[in-house]
């Protein structure tokens, strides 16, 4: 790094990182819900349409979380979100079946788990250099990647030993220790770029200026690639004859890891446009490869399949969600760095509002196998319109 590049890699950015990544182990224990679920007697569909409505609630209130994130100190805000996170979990311990108590719960701690994602991309934007945001949204989501990878093994590990209240109090800990940390942030004024901070207007208002659009329609198309993968697999698992989902959810977790440590510069020097087809590829790619996993389990190669699926799953998820966020963050108005991340967030939230019914639909009408393949079609749609708005670009002269 040269004298004339900003500084990234500060104390906050690492202390934020660390905070990420002890948050992210407790929200990460939340893809092995499904598994839960089906103890109580769901099916896919139940699985489906639970996620589905959890997160559709969750979308609609991101707006408005991104309004306070533009208008109140991140201390608070990551502080108060924390404990809700710990509060949301406890409930889970005392139900016995799918009933409208499983709804209402699932809900509360999807709106939680997305406030507190975005609150924590936020703080992280606020931390990086613009010329370097594409490298620090990679390295910060690092901390994130990891968690994802981390937790489904521990997690698995705890039910098997402790049952699903060792692995809901699991998930309280790590909660209440994100929340100390979060103490620990700077109580610093918000970084103050505009003339008033926004309304919940203003925020739905952004989806107008040019481009930004269709970030968020790619961005909302990847997420229904990675909610297929991040809460279908472990079912699949199960229904296949295997024991553990760990190797898909760790070869996913090293990969995006890998290629945001050794890749994080190149994010930016190639461009959003110049990713996002290989990323596409790669995502589309391993969820056809989950297709064959029932045969790989009668040949004795399911873990292979399952490792090379996350390695491909890693590829895309590792290259797309940093270099979407920081075109998404180019694209928008100074000073509204909160209410771009919480759209952001969003719209990979309304992939899954989307996706999560479909897949649970698709798995229980006609297999996994066929979910996956029809699911990786919308990777296919994510290559064409990202090609378009590069086209599109050049002739503005923007990104």
């Amino acid at each position: 790094m040269t004298s004339s590049e900003p500084a990234l890699y500060t104390r906050e950015f690492l202390r934020a990182c660390l905070l990420h990544f002890t948050g992210a182990m407790s929200l990460a224990m939340f893809l092995l819900f499904p598994l839960y679920v089906k103890s109580l007697g769901g099916s896919e569909a139940t699985i489906g349409l639970l996620l589905g409505i959890g997160t559709a609630a969750s979308v609609a209130v991101r707006p408005a979380v991104g309004v306070v994130l533009d208008r109140v100190a991140r201390r608070p805000v990551l502080v108060w979100l924390g404990i809700a996170n710990v509060v949301s979990w406890a409930p889970f311990a005392f139900l016995t079946g799918v009933g409208p108590a499983l709804y209402v719960f699932t809900v509360f701690h999807e709106v939680v788990w997305g406030a507190l994602f975005a609150a924590y991309f936020t703080y992280a934007a606020d931390l990086a250099p613009p010329l370097r945001r594409a490298e620090a949204i990679a390295m910060f989501g690092v901390a994130g990647m990891s968690a994802n990878g981390l937790a489904p093994i521990i997690g698995e590990r705890v039910i098997d030993a402790g049952g699903y209240g060792a692995y809901f109090a699991l998930a309280m800990v790590l909660g209440f220790a994100a929340v100390a940390l979060s103490l620990r942030v700077p109580d610093a004024p918000l970084p103050r770029h505009h003339e008033a901070p926004p309304a919940l207007r203003d925020v739905v208002g952004l989806l107008r200026r040019p481009g930004l659009a269709t970030v968020m329609a790619v961005t909302a198309l990847l997420g229904i690639a990675i909610n297929a993968g991040y809460i279908f697999v472990a079912p699949f698992t199960r229904v296949v004859g295997l024991a553990r989902a760990a190797p898909f959810f760790a070869a996913y977790s090293a990969t995006s890891v890998l290629i945001r440590l050794f890749g994080r510069r190149t994010l930016d020097v190639l461009g959003p446009h110049r990713v996002s087809v290989p990323g596409f590829l790669a995502y589309g790619t391993a969820l056809v490869g989950l297709s064959a996993l029932p045969s790989a389990h009668r040949d004795g190669y399911a873990t292979l399949v399952l490792v090379l699926a996350g390695v491909g799953c890693g590829l895309g998820h590792g290259s797309l969600f940093p270099v979407l966020n920081a075109l998404a963050l180019a694209r928008a108005p100074i000073g509204r760095q909160g209410a771009v991340v919480g759209l952001h967030t969003a719209a990979i939230d309304a992939g899954a509002v989307v996706g999560m019914p479909l897949c649970g639909f698709l798995a229980e009408a006609f297999g996994y196998p066929v979910m996956f393949a029809t699911i990786a079609l919308a990777c296919v749609a994510g290559i064409v319109l990202m090609a378009e708005d590069g086209r599109r670009a050049v002739g503005r002269g923007t990104v």
